[in-house]
């Protein structure tokens, strides 16, 4: 449908410049006739109406004269009459033919007509009186700037002016090269550790004194909390040998029956043994708990089991690290309780699950740097 709406707007506009083409053509002709008729009117004038007319018609000369004027005036104003109308036919054909190509309408373009002749030079009139001043014109666009002018000559100096403010901080510059290693000291001041149930010492550290494990009792709800490493032979001072009721402190059992990792088998219910160690190569010390190993940059001493007092019992011990080479006191398995040292389990709900796992035991190492 819409190719058809196409060819049959290109086919109008075909038909429509061709009735255009037609009716120049006619135009073209019509004013071609126009002239010839005038050309030949023009011939037949002067063929009856000579400008000087013949000798021996003296007496009817001013009527020929007269007649010729007329005849010539009628002819003017009909020439004029037609100049006017080829003058309105071709502004029209003009207009009309504005649609076709240059080239194709000049090839249907009528004989030139011929040029009139020139009108005599009119006298040259008076100068005219001089115009007023006109207003003045706009800014010219700048220049282009000039050259620097040269230096001067270095004057004198001034006087010395009050000192200025202090300015900001500037921003910190990178570190310096590293500088020279200094003489070597005396050495670190070392660092002691408890080497728990164990009647030894680990590598390089040396032994302080051994003894056995002390703390309160486990029923009772006064005394200390934590666990001591008492020595196998004390030394006292002013003393009482009767029992007065105040603080006490017995030794300490294993209680490992239901479940005993360490490399000893026969533990429960022996006294523990400690020894207190030192190193004197190094700074610092600390118990991990729940790794059996340690950081990086750390010595290890030695790992083991932590251990502490029963989660039941009126009072309350602090945590230590067992040797999972754990060693007992000869001579000590009977059941006579004092002090306990439990296993020590994960217990989860405020204890984060996983990564730790409910009831299983926790291991412990200590470390030095």
């Amino acid at each position: 449908m819409f190719y058809a709406i196409v060819v049959f707007v290109l086919l109008s506009c075909i038909v429509f410049q061709a009735f255009l083409f037609m009716e120049h053509l006619q135009t073209k002709q019509k004013l071609a006739s126009i002239d010839e008729k005038v050309n030949t009117l023009d011939q037949m004038l002067k063929k009856l109406f000579p400008l000087s007319p013949p000798h021996g018609a003296t007496e009817n000369r001013l009527e020929a004269k007269d007649l010729y004027v007329r005849k010539r005036r009628s002819v003017t104003t009909s020439l004029k009459s037609l100049e006017n109308r080829v003058k309105v036919l071709e502004t029209r054909s003009h207009r009309e033919n504005k649609s076709f190509p240059r080239d194709y309408l000049q090839t249907w373009r009528g004989r030139d007509g011929r040029d009139g002749r020139d009108g005599p030079t009119g006298a040259t009139g008076p100068a005219g009186p001089a115009g007023l001043a006109g207003p003045p014109g706009p800014p010219g666009i700048p220049g282009t700037p000039g050259r620097d002018g040269r230096d001067g000559g270095r004057g004198l100096p001034g006087p010395k002016g009050d000192a200025g403010l202090s300015g900001k901080a500037g921003i910190r510059g990178p570190p310096g090269p590293k500088g020279q290693k200094g003489q070597e000291g005396q050495g670190l001041s070392g660092v002691k550790y408890v080497h728990w149930g164990r009647t030894s010492c680990s590598g390089a550290a040396q032994v302080v004194y051994s003894g056995i494990i002390g703390s309160g009792h486990y029923n009772h709800e006064g005394g200390g909390s934590k666990y001591l490493c008492l020595p196998n032979n004390p030394k006292y001072d002013r003393y009482s040998d009767a029992w007065q009721g105040t603080g006490a402190i017995y030794g300490t059992e294993y209680e490992v029956r239901t479940f005993n990792p360490f490399t000893t088998s026969n533990l429960h219910d022996h006294e523990a043994p400690c020894t207190v160690c030192y190193v004197e190569s190094r700074g610092s010390q600390l118990m991990m708990p729940a790794r059996n190993d340690c950081p990086s940059g750390w010595n290890e001493e030695y790992h083991g089991y932590l251990m502490t007092a029963h989660y039941d019992h009126k009072s309350t011990r602090d945590f230590i690290c067992v040797d999972r080479e754990a060693e007992h006191v000869p001579g000590t398995n009977a059941d006579k309780d004092g002090a306990l040292l439990y296993l020590v389990q994960g217990a989860c709900g405020s204890l984060t699950c996983p990564p730790y796992v409910s009831g299983r035991e926790l291991t412990c190492a200590v470390c030095t740097k």
